[in-house]
């Protein structure tokens, strides 16, 4: 599954296309779908066609598998009970079968089947969770005689999705990179039983400098360690780009005036360091 995966990102592009709605595209191609609001891979020998308010059709030419994608906006207790419950597609009643399978922490599947013969199509769901309760509903229909393949290519699809930033959530990012640009702050890392202390310089020049006091030794005693890096702003999150090769993931919130990192309040210091 790992070689089949590398080799369907290595199909794919370096370029994405912008895709517009009543146009079909042929893979592999990397496209830009703004009316799903992701970017994704188009494997090869899979055709796209979009069509405004049905949302995305993957399709073959020498098959009658065909993958659906919409978007909704959903939490992901909501996405959970789509799962629970029975759909109609293209008229044809489909009712959930086995268990609900977590791929990873924001993609989660599971097989459906209809009423019929033995000779009647296989179903599969995806909810593909994102920033801001944004979800991809993937639904594939297939020969069952095809489903290690199909079960293959629609699991490097949705892996390979990945959410572009709405024109609020642009405002939002710049708002936020500008908030945090050149600002000084000292804030609270819980780790177990001791909150350990962080004092963070993010300077202009997109360079940081991140001084960490923790406790060691079963709370006798503490340890300061100075690390610098690179930062930028993503979606919600402050990335920080250690030049020790680790990167560190911080959940900002603005919350009035007050900056909040990782739901903790965050305290503003006068910057001497940098700019």
């Amino acid at each position: 599954m790992r070689l089949f995966f590398t080799l369907f990102l290595l199909h794919m592009v370096l370029l994405g296309v912008e895709l517009t709605f009543d146009t079909t595209y042929t893979g592999p191609k990397k496209l830009t779908v703004s009316s799903l609001g992701v970017s994704m891979g188009l494997p090869k020998h899979w055709s796209a066609l979009a069509t405004k308010g049905k949302g995305l059709k993957l399709f073959q030419e020498t098959s009658q598998d065909v993958i659906l994608m919409r978007s909704k906006s959903m939490t992901r207790d909501e996405a959970l009970r789509y799962l629970n419950m029975s759909h109609t597609l293209n008229g044809t009643k489909v009712f959930p079968q086995e268990r609900v399978v977590r791929l990873n922490s924001r993609i989660y599947r599971r097989a459906f089947t209809s009423n019929g013969g033995i000779k009647r199509p296989a179903y599969l769901a995806y909810v593909v969770s994102g920033p801001q309760e944004r979800t991809i509903l993937v639904w594939v229909t297939y020969d069952r005689t095809h489903e290690s393949s199909i079960k293959a290519t629609s699991m490097s699809l949705v892996q390979a999705l990945s959410f572009t930033p709405t024109r609020q959530l642009q405002t939002a990012q710049q708002d936020l990179r500008k908030r945090l640009k050149g600002v000084h702050l000292s804030y609270l890392k819980r780790d177990g039983a001791y909150d350990d202390k962080r004092e963070l310089w993010l300077c202009s020049n997109k360079r940081y400098l991140l001084i960490e006091s923790r406790t060691v030794a079963g709370g006798m005693s503490r340890v300061k360690e100075q690390k610098l890096g690179s930062w930028k702003v993503e979606e919600e999150a402050l990335i920080l780009h250690g030049d020790d090769g680790l990167d560190r993931i911080i959940v900002v919130e603005l919350k009035g005036n007050a900056l909040f990192f990782d739901g903790i309040r965050s305290f503003e210091l006068p910057n001497h360091q940098c700019p």
